[in-house]
């Protein structure tokens, strides 16, 4: 005996069940589709400013090495050509006398509340006393026709604080 089956017991497409549960499915996978997005620009954002950063802080140390900053702490101050980014110097005196710990941070507001922050450490001559021999803040040597300049060591590095 061979059964046929009937109109009734024949599937001709999908259950209201199947169709709600495939929705679903796919409306997960597009938010977290949606925040890895969201993620990945906001690192995105963090490099490019990463960068920026690193040459705005190079640029505020260049001016602290060649004397047109003093080297006295300074808190945070808008830079004069982008007033989204502010700059704060720190200097602690190091073991030699004249030799500086230099560290200049350049930081900016996120746009989630949070601030991104960059810093940069450079051990630093004071420049009153660059080319003297004997100590002397004159500006002259000890007669010998030597004079030595030197900038320490370098050190950089940034982070990043704050939520993502």
């Amino acid at each position: 005996m061979i059964v046929h089956p009937t109109p009734a017991q024949t599937r001709s497409g999908l259950s209201l069940l199947e169709v709600l549960l495939s929705l679903a499915i796919f409306l997960l996978s597009l938010v977290a589709l949606g925040q890895l997005v969201a993620f990945g620009s906001d690192r995105a954002r963090d490099v490019q400013w990463l960068s920026i950063a690193s040459v705005k802080a190079q640029s505020k140390m260049n001016e602290v090495i060649a004397g047109a900053l003093a080297m006295t702490g300074t808190g945070d101050a808008a830079f004069d050509d982008d007033t989204d980014w502010s700059w704060a110097l720190t200097t602690d005196p190091d073991v030699p006398p004249g030799l500086f710990r230099v560290t200049v941070t350049v930081s900016r507001q996120r746009p989630d509340g949070s601030r991104f922050e960059f810093k940069l450490n450079q051990l630093v001559l004071d420049p009153t006393l660059r080319g003297n021999t004997d100590g002397s803040a004159t500006g002259t040597d000890d007669g010998t026709g030597s004079s030595s300049s030197s900038t320490g060591s370098s050190s950089s590095s940034g982070n990043t604080t704050g939520g993502p």
